[in-house]
């Protein structure tokens, strides 16, 4: 706490002040202490004549409480009252209290398909006056969720670059083909750069279960770890599947791509080197798929990674699980 020099330290401790108060009363002991100087500690603390002139007339030396803002003072006397007749009050509480979601805007319109001419202030106005009517039921159903939610594992670092299999990054891109939207998920093994692709017509969980179902089959190591994203594919029956599968399910941070960053690259990949150029493709799913198989093996069996020291992934994997059943021999 600051020293005063004219007020005694005990009394400032046990008033407990505000903040606001505690800086008035910096400049209150500032001007006794300097000789009661007026326009010294207005400049000094580039205070107005009115505002100094106004609390120091408030000052009571023992009772430092009087320099507190009281800010009760401040309601008028005489608050204006609404003009809108009783009639069209209770309209509007009728429509609100019958569908919280309908907004102040279609309120109004639905009044003036009435013949009743209302602004939508004068709409919000009446609803912050009734508790009842205010919209509440988004956090209550957040809360729930929170309640709810997956734990957010987070995967560490060391994982990436264990052994094959140790941590597969997953993530989704929507895919536009002849302006319909599909979407195509992604799958890359942090350690040997292994990847596989698969698109579909939703992007609910239950797309994405049997995305991880067809990874488990298609790699050619054991998948221990998944990381992925906070969207809403990856919880639910995704959640479940890894449950069910034994694999742990990791989480990247919200809006921080970088902690999937080889599986947003594999999307860089696919797309540039493999969907954007194929002019022929229609927007039939079974097509799309019987594309991803013949990238799936192009990726993984013939297309040399700078990541991995231009190596191919399936040789890479077969180098790395033959290094790990001798050093598990040895």
């Amino acid at each position: 706490m600051r020293a005063f020099k004219t007020i005694p330290y005990c009394s400032v401790r046990a008033t407990k002040l505000s903040k606001g108060a505690l800086g008035r009363l910096v400049w209150i002991d500032w001007y006794f202490d300097h000789g009661k100087g007026a326009r010294a500690t207005m400049r000094h603390f580039n205070l107005s004549p009115t505002v100094f002139y106004r609390w120091m007339k408030r000052y009571k030396k023992y009772d430092l409480r009087s320099i507190e803002d009281d800010t009760a003072n401040r309601k008028p006397k005489h608050v204006r009252q609404m003009t809108t007749d009783q009639e069209t009050i209770d309209l509007v509480c009728t429509i609100r209290a019958n569908d919280l979601e309908k907004s102040k805007y279609e309120i109004q319109a639905e009044l003036a398909d009435m013949d009743i001419r209302i602004g939508y202030n004068t709409i919000q106005k009446i609803i912050n006056r009734h508790l009842e009517l205010l919209n509440v039921q988004h956090i209550k159903k957040l809360r729930s969720h929170r309640k709810l939610s997956i734990a957010r594992l987070r995967a560490s670092r060391e994982l990436r670059e264990k052994y094959p299999g140790s941590l597969v990054q997953i993530d989704t891109k929507h895919l536009y083909i002849l302006g319909m939207r599909f979407y195509l998920f992604v799958a890359v093994d942090c350690k040997s750069r292994s990847g596989f692709v698969w698109a579909y017509k939703s992007i609910s969980s239950a797309s994405a279960a049997n995305f991880l179902n067809k990874i488990v089959n298609y790699f050619t190591f054991p998948t221990e770890a998944i990381q992925t994203d906070n969207g809403s594919e990856y919880l639910l029956n995704f959640h479940k599947a890894c449950q069910e599968a034994g694999i742990l399910h990791y989480f990247s941070y919200p809006h921080t791509p970088k902690m999937n960053g080889r599986a947003e690259r594999m999307i860089q990949t696919v797309t540039y080197e493999f969907f954007n150029w194929q002019y022929d493709l229609l927007a039939d799913i079974e097509m799309i798929n019987g594309r991803c198989v013949i990238f799936n093996d192009k990726y993984n069996n013939h297309r040399y990674h700078q990541a991995i020291g231009y190596k191919i992934p399936a040789i890479y994997v077969k180098t790395l699980l033959a290094s790990r059943e001798g050093a598990s021999v040895i």
